[in-house]
């Protein structure tokens, strides 16, 4: 027995003892601690690396982590475009999940035009924390011959809870047999001894060489290696690999007899262990001709659940149809949207949302100490110090362009996910609401980590605490609870654990009860957070003339410069000209009108008296300066005010989503006259409305599609789902004036069949969802595979088609 294997089993039976300690009876669990237990259990594992095509890892940090690669094998050119992290590149004709469940698995699918190859990669997991891919590759059309090479990865950190060891056999030469690939390994936190095993499908053909220029060229076979690789750059998988096979043409080159220019590509790219590496981080490269299939498979020793390539298709079926029927008994959509096509668009929107979710862990680079500069304006420039390690399990705007975590738009998304998978959205909440620190802030963006980071320009990698972003998270909290109240209960005092496993989804609306104890553990950190927002942001009013009786609640966005508003999140919306430390933004008032009122809400459910009045008062406060501080009764809109030269306090007004947002938000009361005002601005096309949606800059601006043109005229659809709640609510709402009833109720039907209509159009062109639309055209723009609130057509298509 060698040194390795007598590790091995001593750290299984030092294993064995701890996770005895560790499993504590489900009959000694409170509710909210069963539910816990398993909502962690059914979501350990997933490609929870959303920044590449294929990438397996547990909610864990410390752990395991694997990855799958690619290259065209004929193509002199091919290793120069090994597939590995998800990019926007034109010979990616589209990729994605067609249909995935967080908590089973689902399919993703990857057109690849450059490699002329399809993969498809199938998931499934066990509930006893077993999982599987299934790789099938298929040659486009008129290429049957292709020769695709794939290399899978997989790395553990190296420690004394963590190993992973090749465990085949190898001929002389280091080759592999095709047929069985098994690695094993221990890691105390993903459950003790596993296999994990890499199994060619039946009918793969390989590359045939008559002549080779070494015998461990041979690409028929398949090759391993593993070597010692940091813990901190085990995610950096591809560039390792890169380096390997330039040590192997390095080699190739100084010997005489050999002439690199006449080598097969299959060949020059075979992995070799000419230095006879071993690690912790383990490459398996497979060559194949044509039609290809590789089973993957990880199972844990000891769990019951043995996942194997005879059962993996039952499973793959079984994910499938499972995610057909929660979709379909979920989310009803409404006419004209109830059709076929309709909801295979609304089911692979929701895949690529759910299936962009990421675990994120590591440092984050922040600067507490800059000083904003409220005379200049300049950008400031950030100097980071890290700061955590922290973790964040959140969905991402895009996985080949933004792969990490934003505070405003993950309520957004969450809007998207809430139907389907309630439980789902509210582990992310909590995720969500765990970085908020002792002073209430949480970083407007999420970089945590290396791999995060290297994904993100230095310029914009350093958080700092003085920077807010719409709080969108108390909108969605906000909706949980009300879902939860109106859901029917449970008529069962007993609820057992199959119960929790069977029904997982939507088992907090169903118990209450775990809702109310997760609110009452983080309402605490919740207050706290409005408090960092209501005084790091409160407005100056010293010099205001308009007079206030609620002069605390008047805010600006610290950070803005010159040309930018980043903390609002509507970048380069046009603000005053000449800023000035006594600007008032009336979007800020609007999501403080929300976050108070979110808070009222948790605190009345909670029963905190107090807290009800508390933020009641400064939601009253906040209508108020609404009306009587922000409202230009010239303009017939809501509007920012600013201070002119001779230091008086005047309306800058610029119609588009900034003015539109109080109405958004529901902030203005059912029976003001001024909706009539919102409405006509809403309706009118030199203003907001286009054939396509709300714009989100008056047509009839100066600096309408002027500039960087980011916020400046083309559609969102954030901010045009929130346009359609709100008219939906004013039509409905039995204290609104007949004329608001009347208006609302046709540009609610049109807007909800133009945005939609439009969003399915570009998707079917391009096989894309995109960051914006053009307001002219309607063509997606900006960043593709845009999954983040462009998914918001899924709520979007489950509201009526029209109003009573």
């Amino acid at each position: 027995m060698n040194l390795f294997n007598r590790r091995i089993l001593s750290l299984i039976s030092v294993l064995v003892v701890a996770i005895a300690f560790e499993n504590v009876p489900s009959d000694e669990l409170s509710l909210p601690e069963a539910f816990q237990k398993i909502s962690d259990q059914s979501l350990l594992w997933g490609p929870y690396r959303s920044n590449l095509y294929v990438g397996i890892k547990p909610k864990i940090p410390h752990s395991f982590l694997s990855g799958l690669m690619w290259f065209n094998a004929d193509d002199p050119e091919g290793i120069v475009k090994l597939r590995h992290s998800c990019e926007q590149d034109p010979e990616i004709q589209s990729f994605g999940w067609v249909k995935y469940d967080a908590r089973v698995g689902g399919r993703h699918i990857i057109k690849d035009r450059g490699c002329k190859v399809l993969i498809k990669s199938d998931f499934v997991k066990t509930s006893d924390g077993n999982w599987a891919l299934k790789i099938t590759g298929v040659p486009k059309k008129g290429q049957e011959n292709v020769k695709t090479s794939l290399i899978f990865y997989a790395g553990t950190e190296e420690d004394q809870d963590n190993m992973l060891m090749f465990a085949g056999n190898k001929d002389e030469f280091g080759n592999v047999n095709n047929d069985l690939t098994r690695l094993t390994g221990v890691s105390k936190v993903l459950g003790g001894a596993f296999e994990l095993l890499v199994e060619d499908g039946p009918s793969n053909r390989y590359p045939s060489a008559t002549v080779l220029a070494a015998p461990d060229l041979d690409p028929s076979l398949t090759h391993h290696l593993s070597l010692h690789v940091p813990d901190e750059h085990l995610w950096q998988a591809k560039e390792v690999f890169i380096s390997l096979l330039q040590e192997s043409v390095g080699k190739i080159r100084e010997d005489p007899s050999l002439n690199v220019s006449e080598i097969p590509v299959d060949q020059l790219t075979t992995l070799r262990n000419i230095n006879n590496f071993e690690g912790n981080l383990h490459f398996i490269q497979k060559t194949f001709q044509g039609k290809f299939e590789l089973n993957i498979i990880f199972n844990l020793e000891d769990a019951p659940e043995k996942l194997s390539s005879s059962n993996i298709d039952s499973y793959v079926d079984r994910a499938l149809t499972h995610f057909d029927e929660k979709f379909s008994s979920q989310l009803q959509f409404q006419a004209p949207f109830h059709t076929k096509e309709y909801l295979n668009f609304g089911k692979e929107f929701l895949s690529n949302l759910a299936g962009g979710i990421g675990y994120f862990y590591g440092e984050q680079l922040v600067d507490r100490n800059a000083f904003v500069d409220d005379d200049s304006f300049d950008n400031v420039k950030l100097v980071g110090k890290p700061e955590g390690p922290s973790e964040l399990f959140t969905s991402v705007p895009s996985r080949p362009f933004f792969p990490r975590g934003f505070y405003w738009d993950e309520g957004f998304h969450l809007l998207s996910i809430l139907d389907y998978d309630s439980d789902l959205a509210l582990e992310i909440l909590k995720s969500w609401f765990a970085l908020i620190d002792d002073d209430g802030w949480i970083a407007r963006e999420q970089i945590l980590g290396p791999e995060a980071r290297s994904r993100v320009p230095a310029e914009f990698q350093v958080q700092n605490p003085n920077i807010a972003n719409p709080p969108t998270l108390m909108l969605v909290f906000a909706k949980l609870l009300n879902m939860a109240h109106d859901s029917p209960k449970s008529e069962d005092d007993f609820v057992s654990i199959q119960d929790l496993s069977e029904n997982m989804g939507h088992v907090h609306l169903d118990n209450p009860e775990i809702l109310v104890d997760y609110a009452e553990d983080i309402y605490p950190r919740l207050k706290k957070h409005f408090e960092w927002f209501a005084t790091t942001q409160k407005g100056e009013t010293l010099g205001l003339s308009r007079e206030s009786k609620y002069p605390n609640q008047l805010y600006r966005w610290i950070g803005r410069t010159k040309d930018l508003c980043l903390p609002s999140g509507l970048d380069d919306y046009p603000r005053a000209s000449e800023p000035d430390s006594g600007e008032l933004n009336i979007d800020l008032l609007s999501w403080m009108g929300l976050m108070s009122r979110s808070m009222k809400s948790i605190a009345k459910l909670l029963n905190k008296a107090d807290d009800v009045h508390y933020f009641e008062t400064i939601e009253q406060g906040v209508l108020y300066n609404l009306d009587q501080i922000h409202w230009s009764e010239e303009e017939k809109s809501y509007c920012d005010i600013t201070v002119d030269d001779d230091d008086n306090d005047v309306f800058e007004c610029h119609k588009g989503y900034v003015t539109l947002l109080p109405f958004a938000l529901k902030l203005i009361p059912e029976d003001s006259e001024r909706l009539i005002h919102v409405l006509q601005d809403l309706r009118d096309p030199d203003i907001c409305w286009s054939q396509f949606g709300i714009r989100s800059l008056s047509k009839s601006h100066p600096l309408f599609h002027s500039g960087e043109d980011y916020w400046r005229g083309n559609i969102w659809l954030n901010i045009n789902y929130l346009i359609l709640d709100a008219l939906k609510h004013y039509a409905e709402s039995s204290g609104a004036l007949p004329d608001v009833k009347e208006m609302a109720k046709p540009i609610y039907k049109e807007l909800r069949e133009i945005l939609v209509t439009n969003v399915y159009n570009e998707f079917k062109r391009t096989g894309y969802a995109w960051e914006q639309y053009n307001e002219a055209t309607g063509k997606g723009q900006r960043t593709r595979h845009f999954l983040g609130w462009t998914s918001l057509v899924i709520p979007i298509m489950k509201m009526p088609e029209e109003l009573a």
